[in-house]
């Protein structure tokens, strides 16, 4: 039997991407890998993980597992799980000794719950959602993380040789209003856009234990 499910939109720009480059790093839609491996290393520096159970949430071909393990901070457990079961194919057959599943996290997250992270790390997966669909990924990340979540979005308060630039299929968020959001929910907020020219944003949130 045919599947007639359609793709929501936030996963389309990566279905064509898969379906025109393959599995790997040009599917994910990143800029280039310099600035992939800049925005990690940004939110490792608000939330260090390593010994942590850290799940990647949008992991791709499991690419921060690898920046981990190079920089000497290996997390004790990491689970990748991103929507797109032949990115999950990848992760597996190069990152044997990390986890990966296949969910589409923004319509559910039961996987986090029951696997109890220490700490989320959502990297370049929200440019493609709405800004309510990206904060309920985001709280409900904060919510099932021991520790806390990080991550990165699109900034509206860029430098200006950005401005006009067409990003579609993403879109960049209103960066003070997300950071007053979070600081609703904790006074614990640490906040980055200092890496790439203000191109985009890094916030951390972490839990008051």
């Amino acid at each position: 039997m045919k599947d007639t499910r359609k793709t929501p939109s936030y996963l389309q720009p990566y279905r064509e991407a898969m379906a025109d480059l393959g599995a790997g790093f040009k599917a994910t839609l990143w800029q280039n890998k310099e600035a992939q491996l800049r925005r990690f290393d940004a939110a490792v520096s608000l939330m260090p993980l390593g010994g942590l159970r850290v799940a990647d949430l949008g992991c791709g071909p499991g690419d921060l597992f690898q920046r981990l393990q190079e920089q000497g901070m290996a997390p004790k457990n990491f689970l990748g799980i991103d929507a797109q079961p032949e990115m999950i194919e990848l992760a597996r057959s190069t990152h044997p000794s990390a986890e990966f599943s296949i969910a589409d996290l923004a319509q559910d997250l039961s996987i986090l719950r029951d696997w109890k992270p220490d700490v989320c790390l959502i990297s370049g997966t929200l440019n493609t959602m709405t800004s309510r669909q990206a904060w309920r990924m985001v709280l409900e990340a904060h919510q099932t993380s021991r520790v806390g979540v990080v991550f990165n979005f699109l900034s509206n308060r860029p430098h200006p040789r950005y401005h006009g630039k067409d990003l579609r299929p993403a879109r960049r968020f209103n960066t003070a209003r997300w950071v007053a959001r979070c600081l609703q929910v904790t006074p614990l907020v640490s906040f980055r856009q200092d890496y790439l020219d203000g191109h985009d944003a890094t916030i951390a949130m972490r839990h008051v234990i």
